[in-house]
């Protein structure tokens, strides 16, 4: 798979390296005359290495540099393009020569981002007065479908929105939004020129009050081959854009190899690093709308299962020492645990499809499904049959209406519902290695997640009719958790290789992944009340059931 991300990145390089401005030759230093020297010199003025040749539209408010000036004869390598080179070196950390060696000489062929290196951020200045950001589209590029950029471009902005306050919305290019998203080749009214294929992919404006009319908006070049799919067959948009609305935002380079705002391309990135996420947040503060972890007890052999049936009404379930069944609920306050018996060898599913009425089903000892509502009371077990290989995931679209699902002995996703009376059992396939989640937004409409063998996350979706799967990335060591606040809106929990909580949503496009902390011991649970509220419940490290909810206030 990396092979094919790799020569999209070296045909790019390749592209790259033919460029008017790149230098042919290396071994160039002081005294040195010629075309190359000329080129090189194209080059460093071009990324901003000389003090008079700053694009302004690029750099921030109160810009101070110790850059020299730009050399009277083009031809000639002199002092100030000797210091120039050594002032690149030491910001993309290389050896600070003042020579063109060849390790900077082949940095200088990779694509990159066309916003000059050496603009600095000044907090004062470069800033957006809203935490609340909108972004449109002026149009779009002919390699993708409009859903497939508007998803990368929501998941490039998700990746900001994860660790910050930041909220960004679409709305109408008419409307004036924030970012602006243009897609175009050449020279494009901006005064920075794109370069076809390789080179520069895209360039971004820092937020007002530098760039005018186009601070904060994002170009992109169409001559590029944009592409969405890993591994990559183009240039990956979302790596691209992400790093592009890190200048939106008023981030400038880094100077960390590793980091997203790192000037060049190399291929997927698609997270922040620390150093990116250090610097988002020294400007907008980081997000903090999440609660902290509430410690509700219990001794708990398995994951929580929870539902709602009103706005500030919780109820959760867990599997006991004993192995039963025990339930406690919030109603103003929290309860203490109530046992309502059974044998149960998996986590235990639960939903409501109305004020007062609970469903819930577990794995019995058979590998059954089992069943026992409330209304008014609790019922008794219900055998539903089957060979469950997971624990049951249920929701409900509508009063009178549950469909289940679980993994089967053949490690595919089953299906069983209810509406009037049971249905038999439909294979839905995939290969699962978790337990499923599954959440119904509007009547019709079902979500459900797995983890799939690629220790990914996996969704497939009902509405007139099954999708196929699709890969939604991250690695996961537990199943997922979902849940809906309104028609559209999804959120998605998972335990991650660090044995923490996070969080991935969907509202038009997919963000990237939100870390939430915490130490889980077992699959998480999320439910919501009401729009904007999440609840989610975890097993400790100490066997204990752990609360954390959104938001605060």
């Amino acid at each position: 798979m990396k092979k094919q991300e790799n020569i999209s990145v070296q045909q790019a390089v390749l592209e790259t390296a033919t460029k008017s401005y790149v230098p042919q030759t290396g071994n160039l230093k002081k005294g040195s005359k010629g075309v190359n020297v000329e080129r090189l010199h194209q080059y460093l003025a071009k990324f901003g290495y000389f003090e008079d040749k700053i694009n302004a539209e690029f750099s921030g408010v109160n810009l101070k540099t110790d850059l020299p000036s730009s050399p009277k004869n083009k031809e000639q390598f002199d002092q100030n393009t000797e210091r120039a080179l050594q002032k690149f070196q030491e910001l993309n950390g290389l050896d600070v020569t003042g020579e063109l060696d060849k390790p900077t000489l082949e940095l200088m062929k990779k694509p990159r981002c066309g916003f000059t290196d050496t603009a600095e951020f000044v907090a004062q200045g470069n800033k957006w007065p809203t935490n609340a950001l909108t972004y449109g589209f002026q149009n779009f590029s002919s390699d993708l479908t409009q859903g497939q950029v508007r998803t990368a471009i929501a998941e490039a902005l998700g990746l900001w929105s994860a660790v910050t306050p930041l909220t960004f919305t679409e709305i109408p290019f008419s409307s004036n939004p924030h970012i602006k998203i243009r897609f175009v080749s050449g020279s494009h009214g901006d005064g920075s020129t794109f370069d076809g294929p390789g080179g520069v992919l895209a360039h971004a404006y820092y937020p007002p009050p530098n760039g005018g009319d186009i601070a904060g908006d994002a170009h992109f070049d169409e001559a590029e081959t944009w592409s969405v799919n890993l591994p990559a067959s183009g240039i990956d948009l979302v790596t691209v854009a992400a790093h592009e609305f890190g200048h939106s935002l008023g981030l400038a380079h880094s100077t960390i190899s590793g980091a997203l705002m790192y000037p060049y391309y190399g291929g997927p990135h698609r997270n922040l690093e620390a150093d990116d996420v250090a610097g988002i947040q020294s400007i907008y503060g980081a997000a903090t709308r999440w609660s902290g972890w509430e410690k509700l007890g219990g001794v708990l052999t398995s994951g929580a299962a929870a539902c709602s049936w009103a706005p500030g009404r919780l109820d959760t379930f867990v599997r006991g020492t004993d192995s039963a069944l025990w339930h406690k609920w919030y109603s103003g306050g929290w309860s203490g645990w109530e046992r309502l018996g059974g044998v149960i060898t998996a986590d235990p599913a639960a939903v409501s499809w109305s004020n007062g009425r609970i469903d819930t089903f577990v794995r019995g000892t058979d590998m059954a499904l089992w069943h026992k509502w409330y209304s008014g009371g609790w019922s008794g077990w219900e055998r539903l049959g089957g060979g469950l290989s997971s624990g049951p995931a249920v929701c409900s679209w509508s009063t009178g209406r549950l469909d289940v699902f679980v993994r089967g002995n053949d490690m595919a996703l089953w299906h069983k519902w209810y509406s009037g009376g049971w249905s038999g059992w439909e294979r839905l396939g995939g290969v699962l290695t978790s337990d499923p989640a599954a959440v119904s937004w509007s009547n019709g409409r079902i979500d459900v997640f797995v983890r799939g063998s690629d220790n990914a996350l996996w969704h497939k979706w009902y509405s007139s009719g099954w999708s196929g799967w699709e890969r939604l990335g991250g690695g996961l060591s537990s199943g997922p958790a979902v849940c809906s606040w309104s028609a559209g809106r999804l959120d998605v929990f998972v335990r991650g290789n660090d044995m923490a909580l996070w969080h991935k949503w969907y509202d038009g496009g997919w963000s990237g992944w939100e870390r939430l902390g915490g130490t889980l011991s077992s699959d998480p649970e999320a439910v919501s009340w009401g729009n904007g509220r999440i609840d989610v419940f975890a097993k400790g490290t100490d066997n204990a059931l752990w609360h954390k909810w959104y938001p605060t206030s």
